[in-house]
C-alpha cells in the first residue's frame, strides 16, 4: 500500500508504516528498515537504526505521511548497532519538537548496549497503546538475549503485522551465532511466531514476509540442516571450530569464516547441552568430538 510520501516509505497496514534506512550492516543488506506504528495522530518508532542525516529525514518524512503529532516512544527489537543508531537525532528531534524525548522501549536482557537515556522495560506480553492501535511485545530470543517481537493489532484486535526484527528475513537466513546468539531459543522463537497467525512479518532487513508460516519452517529448516552439518563434520573425527567451520563452509574466504565459526560454535553449545558433543579443549576453540 503506498502513498504520497518517497518511495523508500511505504504504507503497510492500516496503522503501519514501514522506512527502509541506509546504513552500515552486515552483506547482503545496506539497509535497516525502521517502522513507523501510529493512530489516532500518535506513534512509536521501532528500529531507528541509521544516524545519517538522510536516514533521519526520512524518519521525519514517515511520521508526517503518518499522521504522528507525538511520538510515543521509540521500540527496540534489539540493540545491534543497525537497530539503534538512529535513536540519539531522533529522540532530540522529538524534544525539539514537543519538548521531551520520548522513552526507549527494549527488554531488559538487552540493557547493557543502551545508550544513557530514558528507558521502559518490556516484559513479555506487554501491550503498548498507540492511538487506536496496540503494539504487543513478545520475547522472542535468539538472535540476541531480549529480542522483541512487536505484533501490531488495529482497534478491534485484528493483526495487522509483527515486526521481527532480525528473526526472519525474505530470503537468506539470519545470524545466529556467539556471543549473543542461541540456537534453542531460535528455534522454539520460530514456532511461537508462527502461531500467532500474522498475515504479514515486517523484518528488519530486505522484504515484507507474505507467508510467513512456510517462511519460519524454512529458516527452521536451515537450522537444523546446519547442524547435521556440524554433525557430519565432527563424524570423520574430533576437530577444533576452526576446523569444523571448513568443513561446513567449504571455499568460503576468511572474512566469512570468521563469522561462520560464530554460528558453528552457537550450534556446538545446542549440540553439547542435548550431550550429543563433547568438548575437548581448555577454550572455545576445541577440539570437538562426538559424545561416544
Amino acid at each position: 500500500m503506498s502513498t504520497g510520501a518517497p518511495a523508500d516509505i511505504v504504507r503497510v497496514s492500516a496503522h503501519l508504516w514501514s522506512v527502509r534506512l541506509p546504513c552500515d550492516t552486515l552483506p547482503p543488506y545496506d539497509h535497516v528498515n525502521a517502522y513507523v506504528v501510529a493512530g489516532g495522530g500518535v506513534a512509536v518508532v521501532v528500529d531507528p537504526g541509521s544516524n545519517r542525516p538522510e536516514a533521519q529525514a526520512m524518519l521525519r518524512a514517515a511520521l508526517t505521511a503518518a499522521g504522528a503529532r507525538l511520538l510515543k516512544g521509540i521500540a527496540l527489537t534489539h540493540t545491534h548497532p543497525d537497530h539503534v543508531d538512529g535513536v540519539p537525532p531522533l529522540a532530540a528531534y522529538e524534544a525539539d519538537r514537543n519538548g521531551t524525548a520520548p522513552p526507549l522501549l527494549v527488554h531488559a536482557a538487552e540493557a547493557g548496549n543502551l545508550p544513557d537515556r530514558n528507558v521502559t522495560y518490556l516484559a513479555d506480553g506487554r501491550v503498548l497503546t498507540v492511538g487506536d492501535a496496540t503494539m504487543t511485545a513478545l520475547h522472542t530470543p535468539g538472535h540476541s538475549p531480549g529480542h522483541l517481537t512487536f505484533v501490531v493489532a488495529g482497534p478491534a484486535g485484528e493483526v495487522e503485522a509483527a515486526l521481527v526484527g532480525d528473526l526472519a528475513v525474505a530470503t537468506g537466513s539470519v545470524w545466529v551465532g556467539l556471543p549473543e546468539g542461541d540456537v534453542s531459543a531460535y528455534l522454539a522463537t520460530l514456532e511461537r511466531v508462527a502461531a500467532i497467525g500474522a498475515p504479514l512479518l515486517a523484518p528488519g532487513h530486505g522484504a515484507l514476509i507474505e507467508n510467513p508460516v512456510r517462511r519460519l519452517q524454512e529458516l527452521a529448516a536451515h537450522r537444523r540442516e546446519r547442524e547435521a552439518q556440524v554433525l557430519a563434520a565432527l563424524a570423520v573425527g574430533s576437530a577444533t571450530a576452526a576446523e569444523i567451520t571448513r568443513r561446513v563452509y567449504p571455499g568460503h574466504p576468511d572474512a566469512v569464516l570468521a563469522l561462520a565459526e560464530q554460528t558453528v560454535l552457537a550450534h556446538l553449545v545446542k549440540l553439547m547441552r542435548e550431550m550429543k558433543v563433547v568438548h575437548l579443549g581448555d577454550d572455545h576453540r576445541g577440539p570437538y568430538a562426538l559424545r561416544g
